[in-house]
């Protein structure tokens, strides 16, 4: 059987490219972002891999790097084509299924990715080298065959993009059973990898915006030929709206899981052009609060208006659900924090893929913001639970349970307010032997801090925070930038670490709590005062720039009021 050389023609997607990438790997030279350059070998091992790095194996794998070539060899390049079929082939005669010279030339994802190019190169083939199209006619069905394979699939993404690749190799070898094949399983991923609301199975943020890119791609594939979408693509469409949501007021997601300094703007939605232009174009979305069952709490104090532009709001974030999650962190119970166009608490970012010692402390549990037990490990399978959530107009209020170390319950509650733009947050350790707890505090890189007694007076160009610990005096450290052992750094690119204080409160005992209060301000620091304690009920007041709030606490209620005696 022939190749259907319209159908390739169809699902190439993308012509474009970049001549200075043509002519860097004419002259010999490989880059794959996010890697450095490369020299390349005259005559490849295809068990290279020059940075110890297992996304550029992955990638070198992929072939993706031979798209510019291939692309520019579709516009009547004769170098780039004479390249592009000598890489092409040696990898090809070089890593066959049965006994490819590396293990990572057939991993799930990278296999289903050179699969779409090699469809995709077919039109172009059949004019340059008619006398091989049926060799590629043969490397193609191996890589449908592989494909289909069940035992061959990957889980999340990775089966998404392998879906995708068996879906245009159908089109492509024109056979039926191969492209049904791929809209069945990928009908099943819609319904694993999206929940009700839109939100992606995925525990980072980042991925939410990628899986969401990715599967426009492939569903429009169907689009395309004319075929309608599998059933639950409806899924999808909602995720801009959560994206919108996880995207902070400077324009860049809230970095939770495997997340760099991400701006969405890719994705064509009404909310996300709001988001990501400072509220000049789209809308914004009617809430401004959202819970996702799938395990996030995202709020603001508004969207944006005349007075106050969408850069000048507060904000902040809560996570829960499980500790396991393609891309995620064991990070349930963690909270952000921005106000005055500031990234006051952050999460840590993702820094690689792979064991190394800035990796290892990017995704810990200890490293984010929560509490943590010295010399305790957390349960792999462990899981914060959403108790309940309400968002009165005074006040939000969210409270967890942590059962992340056996025999030890530790509860949080945050609660922000919609006046005062502060959060209180209220930590319990309960456990039948003693313990030390930390409650650890993630600075943003740019942050300075000053320690106060059980006060950390915080500082930006921008304004100013203040992050008290009230109640019996806990111990306080800071770190910031510490090689060995390696703390106090996060991770905004790819293997960038950059120092980052850390602030922890630390208390021992059976049954204890913390409550820190952090809020931000223009010039006067907000200052928190406990000022009645029973084993029902906490009140305090909090000293704004606009004024005090006092704030009664009970175990199920919360009031915030001005403080009327206040002149």
């Amino acid at each position: 059987m022939s190749l259907d050389l319209k159908a390739a023609l169809r699902q190439t997607v993308a012509t474009s490219y970049l001549q200075k990438d043509v002519d860097r790997l004419l002259a010999g030279r490989l880059k794959m972002a996010p890697h450095p350059e490369w020299e390349l070998p005259e005559e490849p091992t295809w068990r290279e891999d020059p940075f110890s790095d297992r996304n550029w194996c992955f990638q070198f794998h992929m072939l993706r790097w031979l798209e510019p070539l291939r692309r520019a060899a579709a516009k009547g390049d004769d170098a780039a084509f004479d390249m592009w079929l000598r890489w092409l082939t040696d990898w090809v005669e070089a890593n066959p299924p049965e006994a490819p010279r590396s293990s990572w030339a057939w991993t799930d994802m990278s296999d289903g990715i050179r699969a779409q190019h090699l469809c995709q190169a077919a039109p172009m083939m059949a004019v340059r080298r008619p006398d091989l199209m049926p060799w590629l006619e043969h490397t193609i069905r191996v890589h449908a065959e592989h494909l289909a394979d069940p035992h061959k699939m990957g889980n999340a993404n990775h089966a998404l993009h392998q879906q995708e690749s068996l879906f245009v190799c159908g089109r492509v070898l024109g056979e039926k059973q191969l492209w049904q094949l791929a809209e069945a399983r990928m009908c099943t991923l819609l319904h694993e990898q999206y929940d009700a609301q839109g939100v992606n199975a995925e525990g980072a943020t980042a991925y939410h915006y990628n899986n969401f890119l990715w599967w426009e791609r492939a569903l429009e594939r169907f689009d395309i030929e004319g075929l309608p979408r599998p059933d639950g693509a409806d899924r999808h469409l909602h995720a801009p709206v959560e994206i919108a949501h996880a995207t902070r007021p400077d324009g860049t997601l809230v970095p939770i899981g495997d997340t760099d300094t991400v701006d969405p703007r890719a994705i064509t939605h009404p909310a996300i052009d709001y988001v990501t232009s400072n509220g000049a174009r789209g809308t914004a979305p009617s809430e401004t609060t959202a819970v996702y069952d799938a395990g996030l709490v995202l709020a603001r104090s508004g969207w944006g208006s005349a007075e106050r532009p969408y850069m000048d709001q507060t904000y902040y974030s809560v996570r829960f659900g499980p500790s396991r999650r393609v891309h995620g962190h064991p990070d349930g119970g963690s909270l952000t924090y921005s106000a005055q166009r500031t990234n006051w608490v952050v999460d840590l970012g993702k820094f690689q893929y792979g064991a190394t010692t800035a990796r290892n402390h990017v995704a810990s549990r200890a490293a984010h913001t929560l509490v943590s037990l010295d010399g305790k490990a957390p349960r792999k399978d462990s899981t914060v639970s959403l108790v309940r959530s309400a968002f009165e107009p005074t006040h939000h209020d969210v409270e967890l349970a942590d059962d992340s170390f056996r025999g030890i319950l530790l509860g949080r509650r945050v609660i922000y307010s919609t006046t005062g733009e502060y959060l209180i947050v209220l930590d319990s350790v309960d456990s039948a032997r003693k313990v030390t707890a930390f409650q650890r505090w993630q600075l943003g890189p740019e942050i300075t801090s000053s320690l106060n007694g059980s006060t950390a007076e915080l500082g930006s160009e921008n304004g100013v925070a203040s992050l008290q610990s009230l109640g019996p005096d806990a111990e306080v450290t800071t770190v910031r930038g510490r090689e060995d052992p390696f703390d106090g750094w996060v991770s905004r690119a790819w293997k960038s670490t950059e120092p980052a204080t850390a602030i922890m409160f630390s208390r021992t005992g059976t049954s204890f709590r913390f409550l820190t209060v952090l809020g931000a301000a223009a010039r006067n620091r907000p200052v928190a005062t406990l000022v009645g304690e029973s084993a029902s009920a906490l009140e305090l007041t909090v000293d704004l720039e606009s004024g005090r709030e006092r704030v009664r606490l009970t175990p199920d209620q919360v009031s915030i009021y001005a403080d009327p005696l206040l002149p």
